[in-house]
C-alpha cells in the first residue's frame, strides 16, 4: 500500500525485511528476530479475506498459526519484552455486537455468522493464545481503515461500550502510529481497544 515504508526509500536503510514462506509452516530461528526488542507489534490476519484478493483464501488464515509462533518466539528470544500490540477486529470476544452505535455493525456480525466466519473463527483463536500467554498484550479493533484517507495523527478510542461512537473511516498510518505509541509508552494492558476516528456530532 501507500503507507509501506519498506517501499520509500529513505527508510529502507532503517528496516530489516525477513522473508516468510508461510505462516502455515514452522519458521526455523525465529526467534532471533525478536532478540532485545524493546516491543513486538504484529499485523497478521484478516478479518475480511478474499475480498480483494482472492488469493488469501487459497493460502489460508493465518492470524492464529502466525500468532502462535510470535508468541514462542518472544518467549524464546533472549531480552525479549512482553510487550505486544496485536491488530484484531471489532465484534471479538468481548466487543460483541460489533459497533453498536452504527448499522455498519449489524452487517459486520452478519459477515461473522456467514461468509466470513473462518476469519471470525481464526481471530478469536488468535487473541485466545494471547490470553492463555503471559504476555502484556494490546488487542486493537479500528472500526475501519480506509486505503486513500488522509493520516491526520489522530485517533479516538472507545471509552465504554454501549455509549461511545466513533468515526467510522480512519488512514492506516494513523492506527499504525498508535500502535507504536502504546507498543513503546503502554497505557493499556492485556485487553482490546476500538479505535476509529473523530465521532460523528
Amino acid at each position: 500500500g501507500h503507507t509501506n515504508p519498506m517501499k520509500q526509500p529513505e527508510y529502507q536503510d532503517r528496516l530489516t525485511m525477513v522473508p516468510i514462506d508461510s505462516w502455515k509452516n514452522p519458521q526455523e530461528n525465529l526467534a532471533q528476530h525478536f532478540e532485545g526488542a524493546d516491543a513486538v507489534i504484529s499485523c497478521l490476519g484478516h478479518r475480511q479475506p478474499g475480498w480483494k484478493n482472492r488469493q488469501l483464501i487459497k493460502r489460508g488464515l493465518i492470524a492464529t498459526d502466525g500468532n502462535r509462533q510470535v508468541i514462542a518466539a518472544m518467549k524464546e528470544a533472549k531480552d525479549c519484552s512482553k510487550r505486544a500490540v496485536v491488530i484484531s477486529s471489532v465484534g471479538i470476544k468481548e466487543d460483541y455486537p460489533s459497533m453498536e452505535f452504527h448499522f455498519a455493525g449489524k452487517i459486520m456480525d452478519l459477515f461473522f455468522k456467514t461468509n466470513t466466519k473462518k476469519a471470525f473463527k481464526d481471530l478469536t483463536e488468535m487473541e485466545e493464545a494471547y490470553h492463555a500467554s503471559d504476555l502484556d498484550y494490546l488487542f486493537v479493533r479500528p472500526v475501519g481503515i480506509g486505503e486513500e484517507v488522509v493520516p491526520e495523527n489522530k485517533w479516538w478510542l472507545q471509552q465504554e461500550k454501549g455509549k461511545d461512537a466513533l468515526g467510522m473511516n480512519m488512514a492506516k498510518l494513523d492506527v499504525a502510529r498508535f500502535m507504536v505509541k502504546e507498543a513503546l509508552n503502554p497505557t493499556m494492558t492485556r485487553r482490546g481497544v476500538v479505535i476509529g476516528s473523530k465521532p460523528p456530532k
